[in-house]
């Protein structure tokens, strides 16, 4: 049972380290509204063809996006709706965070410190 727990934390963590470069997730954002051509990709993220290319070929092996060939075009696509859920729900974690980490500013802003230091 142990050796398939290690595989499986193994094959979560491929997929997060596929998910946790900021290209990659702006590509997921981009294929959310649709599928797009390495073309379009390209144009919308400003990178090199050469990059969206490596870029793509992580995501694809992970099973994260596919390409449907359409002559001697590809037209890439998100493999589920739920590659964007996961990414909404980091989303929320990150608002939440910064939620309680504004929340602990205000509280500890208002604290009085216990020793003042004497200016004089």
């Amino acid at each position: 049972m142990k050796q398939q727990e290690t595989i499986r934390f193994a094959l979560f963590s491929e997929v997060f380290a596929a998910i946790a470069h900021p290209k990659r997730l702006e590509i997921i954002h981009y294929l959310g509204e649709g599928q797009k051509t390495a073309s379009e990709l390209t144009e919308l993220t400003g990178m090199s063809k050469a990059n969206v290319s490596q870029h793509m070929n992580i995501l694809k092996a992970r099973g994260l996006v596919h390409c449907d060939k359409c002559g001697t075009f590809c037209h890439y696509r998100l493999t589920s709706p739920k590659v964007l859920e996961v990414c909404e729900i980091v989303r929320e974690l990150i608002l939440d965070q910064m939620q309680i980490t504004a929340h602990n500013h205000e509280v500890l802003s208002t604290v009085v410190p216990l020793h003042k230091k004497d200016t004089a």
